[in-house]
């Protein structure tokens, strides 16, 4: 009964997993999360006061009694989603795994892979790039992405320079979109809203550059005028789901089945 209860706990977490993922499913630039699990506390029983001849016996001796199975971690898949063009001049789509958009927040430096940036005000006559969340984009020193009131239309150069069409037709520079590559990605804490807070690498007896590092988003690493899809595959979350479900049913049979014959040993006389 110990073993089944526990399990079915276990069992729910990873079902809980797989929900969130197929409800990310069309969340751009989404990283999708898989649960392991892992045998918990068990005894070995051996029965057998004497020790018997192996013959041709297969199995080990005694009794393998355990306590279920827990989630050993939830760890975030960072393969590559598929690409979708959208045709619109703020859309950026990161082509390769392990790469990030910083953007800012409160004074805080996080990352994302989703590229949808908008368009904010900021000051008198002068606009801000940012995310559907409101988070600023930086470019690659560190600043916030400012763009002229009169642009009408941005052109991303083989360089990483990011360029605004205004309304007479000249184009300005506004600055350099910047691209971070993360060498470890599972350090990064998600934090909600498809952001990414970086660890404490001081505390990970870790310099910043063995995690990360930043360079110009070239046309080799991001797609003007498209978005990066999550890389959520439903059929597969769908079979993980199933065999979560018959597990969780399997112990729930058991539990009730330990139940009964526990009924019928109270009951004897």
């Amino acid at each position: 009964m110990i073993s089944s209860t526990v399990s079915m706990g276990q069992l729910q977490q990873g079902i809980d997993t797989i929900s969130h993922n197929l409800a990310n499913m069309n969340r751009t630039g989404y990283q999708r999360r898989e649960s392991s699990f892992a045998d918990m506390l068990y005894q070995q029983v051996n029965n057998q006061t004497v020790p018997q001849p192996e013959g041709t016996r297969y199995t080990p001796e005694g009794i393998r009694v355990g306590t279920g199975a827990g989630l050993a971690q939830t760890a975030m898949r960072f393969e590559q989603g598929s690409i979708h063009q959208s045709g619109r001049s703020l859309d950026f789509a990161l082509t390769q795994p392990g790469q990030f958009f910083p953007v800012e927040r409160d004074g805080e430096t996080y990352l994302t892979r989703d590229g949808a940036f908008y368009l904010t005000e900021s000051a008198a006559g002068a606009w801000q790039l940012v995310t559907r969340n409101g988070e600023a984009l930086l470019d690659a020193d560190g600043n916030a992405m400012t763009v002229p009131g009169e642009a009408v239309d941005f052109t991303l150069q083989p360089d990483g320079t990011l360029n605004a069409q205004l309304n007479d037709g000249t184009e300005v520079a506004i600055g350099t979109l910047s691209v971070a590559n993360v060498s470890k990605p599972q350090l990064l804490e998600a934090i909600g809203n498809n952001l990414f807070a970086i660890p404490d690498v001081d505390a990970l007896d870790l310099a910043i550059g063995d995690v990360l590092e930043y360079e110009a988003a070239t046309s080799e690493s991001v797609v003007q005028g498209a978005l990066e899809q999550s890389n959520v595959d439903m059929a597969m979350e769908m079979v993980k789901l199933m065999e979560m479900q018959r597990l969780y049913s399997m112990h729930s049979r058991s539990l009730s089945q330990s139940d009964q014959m526990m009924g019928l040993v109270n009951s004897l006389r």
